[in-house]
């Protein structure tokens, strides 16, 4: 009963910490400015980095990352008793909170930095694979919402493969977490998608008039 309290109130603290919105406050507090209203309307660190300057658009990368990061590591350091699948919970609470924050009438992120920071938690192989075709796809195409896509299924595909092949130690119950993390990610990206398709998708640029 006590793990199940400890559960409970774990991943509650996972989705309320995730919902804050450090894309809301970081352009509130730097440049009084309501980043929702601005370019995309996007909370996350593209946005950011478009609109108010690449320092701030970092920035938000970081603290999205952390924000999950944390609470997963803390609960990763707990021994439940009963319960072995508690950090993959906690890590989908985190990003479902980034994505659906409930102090913000449960419009947010795209989930990307949120979502990948507790993979390295939970199995850093599939969070290396995915970082690396992040990177490429955005150095080729100069979209991150493709290196964003792409990222995820790699990270699904690698994990699969290195379950199959009993690599790394991993387990099967880590899809608990990636596969709807990976759907929330998609389903948050379906305009990307829409706008790839039709060629009509932004492409990464940075804004000349950062302080």
């Amino acid at each position: 009963m006590n793990d199940l309290f400890l559960f409970i109130l774990s991943i509650l603290s996972c989705y309320l910490i995730g919902s804050i919105s450090f894309g809301r406050i970081i352009s509130k507090l730097s440049k009084n400015i309501d980043i929702t209203s601005q370019g995309s309307g996007n909370t996350g660190a593209t946005n950011v980095l478009r609109s108010i300057g690449v320092s701030y658009g970092l920035l938000v990368l970081f603290l999205d990352m952390l924000k999950s990061i944390i609470p997963v590591l803390i609960i990763e350091n707990y021994e439940f008793s009963s319960i072995n699948y508690a950090t993959q919970i906690a890590a989908l609470s985190a990003i479902i909170g980034h994505c659906y924050p409930i102090f913000h009438n449960f419009k947010g992120g795209k989930g990307v930095a949120t979502g990948i920071g507790p993979l390295f938690v939970i199995f850093m192989p599939a969070a290396t694979s995915a970082l690396i075709a992040f990177v490429i796809a955005i150095l080729i195409s100069r979209m991150v919402s493709v290196g964003s896509i792409l990222g995820c299924l790699v990270s699904l595909l690698f994990m699969i493969i290195f379950n199959l092949m009993n690599l790394f130690e991993n387990s099967w119950i880590d899809l608990i977490y990636l596969v709807p993390a990976i759907s929330i990610i998609i389903y948050k990206h379906n305009e990307n998608i829409k706008r790839i398709i039709s060629g009509t998708e932004n492409k990464l640029t940075f804004n000349k008039n950062e302080n």
